[in-house]
């Protein structure tokens, strides 16, 4: 889509309805659709002999959107993936930036990235949602929806509320089909064709624009026919957990083992990982009881004094078998080597003692007399002045 504009230009300024029938075909909902329209647009404005806009075409199972139906994206496209991951080292690094200097500024990065996080954690914890009805499912969605993903919501919901009407299909004891789209006088806009289904048991919509199906929430075709359809509260099975308050980062119910994962260089970066992730469940599953966090944090004091005693020890050893460093200095060198430099720095800034040439601009001015044209002195003390003045006076 990037190079639509250069390689469909010639046909935009010959064809005055071809942008529109264009962006219909790229726009459609269902695959017949998709696929009659590029019919009409192939005969009707010669697309034959265009090699770019066929290739398109042929590629349409990895772009059209009716063949993407069944894929879940979460609203993610690749120009958003890639805009978040440049916005997400933007102010970081850049293009100068050093590779050891890169791993220092990436952990900063993650830590003002979680730093958001709880911001908005806590603005969402700390706040209650503006309903723009007095409608249960949207109540329904302002308890339990995020405070972004609310706002997400109500643009659909509002959409549906104010700004679309239907057209009956077909309806039976067990089924009811509609067509909803905006409201319009010539009903040019009416074209998504939307199963419902409502049994005792539970409600089920399918819209044929499959919002929630690539993006994990109602669309506002299924929110209005569920309104016209008297439907009380938004179904929880519509709901995905992903969005809502209640959401957290959780890893498996049982416990990580370390196994045979560390080896004769001390410990690995999987099993400290595995630990943390133990201790994480850990606090979890006891934050409910104070009893519970008590003993926890009992346990890991006593943890941290046996560790504290045994990095004593082996300091205590170290220096009885001559060697000055202790503990904590031997890890380090074999990751980090410090030596004093060779010779004085060199500081920024200018040098005390620098010098420059200066340009002709900035060479004294020489003393030059306007009326002999002599230099060293200025007419105000020139000799010859005086001179003329006394032969005139004579």
């Amino acid at each position: 889509m990037k190079h639509e504009t250069e390689h469909l230009r010639s046909y935009v300024s010959r064809y005055s309805d071809f942008q529109e029938t264009h962006k219909q075909w790229v726009n459609s909902d269902i695959v017949e659709q998709f696929e009659a329209t590029w019919e009409v647009m192939r005969s009707k404005y010669e697309l034959k002999s265009n090699y770019w806009i066929s290739n398109i075409y042929n590629q349409r199972l990895h772009w059209a959107k009716p063949f993407l139906n069944d894929t879940f994206f979460a609203g993610v496209t690749t120009t958003r993936q890639s805009e978040s991951i440049n916005s997400f080292f933007d102010g970081f690094v850049n293009s100068r930036t050093m590779l050891n200097e890169f791993v220092v500024q990436y952990d900063k990065a993650v830590e003002s990235r979680r730093a958001a996080e709880e911001d908005e954690d806590f603005k969402t914890m700390n706040s209650r949602p503006i309903l723009s009805s007095v409608h249960p499912i949207e109540a329904k969605a302002g308890q339990c929806y995020t405070r972004k993903m609310f706002d997400t919501f109500k643009k659909e919901w509002t959409e549906a509320i104010t700004n679309l009407t239907h057209e009956t299909i077909g309806k039976t004891t067990e089924e009811s089909t509609y067509r909803v789209g905006q409201l319009d006088v010539d009903k040019k806009n009416i074209g998504a064709l939307l199963p419902f289904v409502l049994s005792l048991d539970q409600v089920s919509v399918t819209c044929s624009c499959v919002k929630y199906e690539t993006n994990g929430i109602l669309c506002k075709h299924s929110l209005y026919v569920m309104k016209k359809n008297h439907v009380k509260e938004l179904p929880s099975h519509y709901m995905l957990p992903r969005w809502t308050l209640n959401a957290r980062y959780k890893l498996f119910s049982a416990s990580i083992g370390l196994g045979e994962m560390n080896n004769e260089n001390g410990v690995s970066a999987y099993t400290l990982w595995c630990v943390r992730s133990n201790f994480t469940k850990l606090i979890d599953q006891a934050r409910d009881s104070p009893s519970e966090i008590q003993k926890a944090n009992t346990l890991l004091i006593s943890r941290l004094d046996d560790q504290t005693n045994r990095k004593k020890f082996m300091y205590l050893e170290n220096v009885s078998q001559g060697s000055c460093m202790g503990v904590s200095q031997i890890d380090m060198m074999s990751q980090l080597s410090v030596c004093e430099p060779l010779g004085p720095t060199t500081t920024k800034g200018r040098p005390k003692l620098a010098s420059r040439i200066k340009s002709s601009l900035e060479a004294p001015k020489k003393q030059t007399c306007s009326y002999c044209q002599g230099f060293g002195h200025y007419a105000t003390s020139c000799s010859k002045i005086k001179a003329d003045k006394t032969l005139q006076e004579t």
